[in-house]
């Protein structure tokens, strides 16, 4: 005797009526799926492209900034981007705090005087701070953008060392710089051209 299929799905006896039930059954399913999955998509899109973007209160504040050090604002807003998405309350696993991520030590000879965490938070003063920065150190790098942006993520101690083994600065970035750092110096520069 034959095999009996038990299973209807592939019993060549279906109705018709029951046949056009099924694929309207399955053309709903692929709809919802499919909507579900547009929403999904773009949800994910606004995410990242909220976290990229600076709010208009940090932007404006940002560029003054910038301004007050001779700083080309672009720089500023992309350093922003890069260090806290533009989140003033940001704080990193390495003790870094608010919108440029500047350290505590840091932070504190820059103002010429101790502060707390909670200091970091005010945007105005973490903006001026970090661009106070970024000036001495372009000036410190006699303007050479990568060298600086590599000072700032990775400290100017382990940038010396790297200069120590070559002073072509592609192959510091490229050879010796930390990943993190190479990616870092990329993303700054990425957004600078994005603006």
């Amino acid at each position: 005797m034959g095999t009996v299929l038990s299973d209807r799905r592939f019993s060549p006896w279906i109705a018709p009526d029951e046949e056009r039930s099924r694929a309207r059954l399955i053309r709903q399913r692929l709809y919802l799926y499919g909507t579900l999955g547009v929403l999904l998509a773009l949800s994910v899109a606004m995410l990242l492209y909220t976290r990229t973007q600076l709010g208009p209160d940090v932007h404006t504040l940002a560029v003054a900034a910038a301004k007050r050090h001779g700083l080309e604002p672009r720089l500023v807003t992309a350093v922003v981007r890069a260090e806290s998405g533009g989140r003033v309350e940001a704080r990193s696993k390495a003790g870094a705090f608010g919108l440029m991520q500047l350290t505590l030590p840091t932070a504190s000879e820059l103002a010429g005087r101790p502060l707390v965490a909670e200091d970091l938070f005010e945007p105005r003063l973490n903006l001026d701070l970090g661009c106070r920065y970024l000036r001495q150190l372009l000036d410190r790098y006699r303007g050479d953008l990568r060298l600086a942006l590599m000072a700032y993520n990775a400290g100017p101690g382990s940038v010396a060392k790297w200069r120590k083994k070559t002073r072509d600065v592609d192959a510091i970035l490229e050879q010796h710089a930390f990943g993190e750092t190479r990616h870092y110096v990329r993303k700054v520069i990425g957004f600078m051209n994005d603006a």
